[in-house]
């Protein structure tokens, strides 16, 4: 089996449990804070053309629909499609949902107005050829926003290693769980050492390779957990911090 096909078997294995995640997320702050801070970033249009990558089980569509903008979301798993399908229909929200390679797009040049997408890049097996793609189909003065984390460089350091066992721990004893709550955790944890993205310091990687294919306006926060997270998820990624890199077209 090539590796591409083993990380597409693996999330298509984890969607239903990812949708569960998302559909709590839907019910409660997530939905208002996520909502706003892409926004925040996005051109200041009125009827935005949107394209989410990775969509996963349609967490973005359903929370930026809620603004009339219109949005397309495409993932290459067809459960997720599935899952995205129904919670849009749970939430009487319509979205376009396309089972699609986020490294070769059918879309043509200069399609969309905001491009984004939430945990994806460290999947990639070449996030350097993707970023090329989202650019690509980006119209002028679009912008590209990337919301993601470096899930697992403590495989790669040993002192970073430690403080992970010991905080993974700490986390047990306090919320009964781990880090993170896989359906299949070895395969995930197997494929993730082989991923390009695992040893890149982020998001320095993202900014340079934006920078190098042209987009403008490049930035980068780390911290968005402060407006997205809980107590507990603030805790969950105290060694794992989410950021936000962006750009325009």
């Amino acid at each position: 089996m090539q590796f591409n096909e083993r990380i597409k078997n693996y999330w298509e294995g984890e969607a239903e449990c990812y949708s569960i995640g998302i559909e709590k997320e839907l019910k409660d702050f997530h939905r208002k804070a996520w909502r706003e801070l892409i926004l925040e970033y996005a051109p200041q249009k009125e009827d935005l053309d949107i394209l989410d990558i990775g969509t996963g089980p349609g967490f973005f569509p359903i929370i930026l629909s809620d603004e009339k903008h219109k949005v397309t979301g495409i993932d290459l798993t067809e459960n997720m499609i599935h899952f995205a399908k129904k919670n849009l229909m749970d939430e009487g929200k319509e979205a376009v949902l396309l089972s699609m390679d986020c490294h070769n797009l059918t879309f043509e040049d200069n399609s969309f107005d905001l491009v984004l997408c939430r945990n994806l890049t460290w999947t990639l097996d070449n996030p350097s050829r993707a970023y090329d793609e989202w650019k690509r189909v980006l119209r002028p003065g679009g912008r590209l926003l990337v919301f993601d984390s470096c899930w697992y460089l403590h495989l790669y350091d040993e002192e970073r290693k430690k403080a992970y066992i010991a905080k993974e721990q700490e986390i047990k004893e306090k919320y009964g769980r781990k880090f993170h709550e896989h359906k299949n955790q070895q395969e995930g944890d197997e494929i993730s050492k082989k991923l390009f993205m695992s040893d890149k310091l982020r998001p320095q990687w993202d900014l340079d390779k934006m920078l190098s294919i042209g987009f403008s306006k490049v930035f980068a926060d780390c911290s968005i957990d402060q407006r997205t997270c809980n107590e507990m998820e603030m805790e969950l990624h105290s060694l794992t911090p989410a950021f936000l890199v962006g750009g325009e077209k």
